[in-house]
């Protein structure tokens, strides 16, 4: 029975994350819509889907002590309910590119409580052995969102165009939180852990640690290519290459499925296989990324641009996956939770960041060119910046009297 209640709860936070990746997925096509329908420029643009992620960044920490305060459940609900009623605002509602903006910026707010809620009922409903294995699945949901989410994306644009299809994926998200409020139990007593672990490093401390920064750096550089791309990509497909919006959306899948058979398969090849020696697969699939990523822009085939993109988010992914989890091999567990809330900070800035300056290259150079070699550099500078890593650990730096 005990086996049954988290399964369930397992799968509805899974339909939960991919609802929130496939909210991510969608603006890339309804860019091209929202473009035509209110005439913006390419850094407006980018400020539609930069905005999403800055109010993610600003609210992660405050949504983490929603958690701790309130408990999971009721962030959980809260997070796909306000996610939910933003998008429905985002379609129905955003007659001006003010208000695009301010529910765009509102649903990432919403996001923000999702994520760590989901690690808090992971850690509140499962052992630690267990924990890891619970936590891959839901993290596999953003391969399983940017695989079926550009083919469901233009379904929807074609049939029911950008508003409603907003509308529908927050219909979507009013229904699972509020399966989550019936069907997942209230949280549970937290199973123990030790003392170390109730302690919170000092963030001065945290802030000076070598391991800290270059993976706050690592993260910040890995997650441009990955949400730039997931911006940008249709319309450089659709109005660059020439491809119609059903075929760039087969091309956006495939580099779907490459990231869901990377995050589920990353995890055991590195534990096996590589243990102390991640520095080494993070800077040769991030430069592996960079090539595929340059290759994308290169071709003018859909077949070799899918093909691309495919391995360039295989191996993007890759370095993701053990980046994420160098934290909690290379860190003490007493300054775990404020070092993680640290370097996720540097992923969610690196999403903001992302579609606001290719939207600016895109219009100083008139192409996409710029933006492709800005994502190549960063992806490289991911690689080269682990390599200091080797063999480091972590030493609190003493404060001086």
């Amino acid at each position: 029975m005990q086996f049954q209640r988290r399964s369930l709860m397992i799968f509805l936070l899974f339909i939960g994350y991919a609802i929130v990746y496939i909210d991510k997925t969608v603006v890339g096509f309804a860019l091209l819509p929202i473009e035509r329908e209110f005439s913006l420029q390419p850094e407006q643009l980018g400020y539609i889907t930069g905005v999403f992620f800055l109010a993610y960044s600003i609210f992660q920490i405050p949504a983490g002590w929603l958690n701790d305060r309130f408990g999971f459940k009721k962030v959980l609900c809260s997070s796909l309910f306000l996610l939910g009623g933003f998008a429905m605002c985002f379609g129905w509602v955003g007659l001006t590119f003010g208000l695009l903006l301010t529910f765009r910026f509102l649903a990432g707010m919403g996001h923000a409580g999702y994520p760590t809620s989901c690690a808090k009922a992971v850690t509140a409903n499962f052992t630690v052995e267990q924990r890891t294995f619970a936590q891959s699945i839901l993290l596999s949901s953003a391969g399983l969102a940017m695989t079926l989410g550009p083919l469901v994306a233009v379904y929807c644009l074609e049939h029911i165009g950008w508003r409603g299809s907003f509308a529908s994926l927050g219909i979507l998200a009013f229904i699972i939180s509020g399966c989550i409020l019936w069907l997942v139990p209230n949280p549970q007593k937290a199973w123990p852990t030790s003392s170390t672990q109730q302690k919170s490093g000092p963030y001065r401390q945290l802030l000076k640690s070598p391991i800290v920064i270059l993976l706050f750096i690592a993260i910040f550089c890995l997650n441009i290519p990955s949400y730039g791309l997931m911006a940008w990509l249709p319309k450089f497909l659709v109005q660059n290459r020439g491809l119609p919006l059903g075929v760039s959306s087969l091309v956006a899948a495939a580099g779907g499925l490459g990231m869901w058979i990377s995050s589920l398969c990353t995890g055991y090849f590195v534990g096996k296989y590589m243990q102390g020696k991640e520095h080494k697969v993070v800077c040769s699939c991030s430069l592996l990324s960079a090539v595929c990523i340059g290759l994308v822009y290169a071709t003018s085939s859909a077949i070799s641009a899918s093909l691309f993109l495919f391995f360039g988010y295989v191996f993007l992914m890759a370095s993701f996956v053990t980046v994420f989890t160098l934290p909690m091999k290379r860190l003490p567990t007493d300054v775990m939770g404020a070092a993680m809330g640290i370097i996720n900070t540097g992923g969610t800035l690196g999403g903001f960041v992302a579609p606001i300056a290719m939207g600016y290259l895109v219009k100083m150079s008139q192409g996409y060119f710029s933006t492709f070699v800005f994502l190549v550099v960063v992806m490289i500078v991911s690689g080269l910046v682990i390599l200091p890593l080797a063999g480091k650990t972590y030493s609190p730096v003493r404060e001086t009297a």
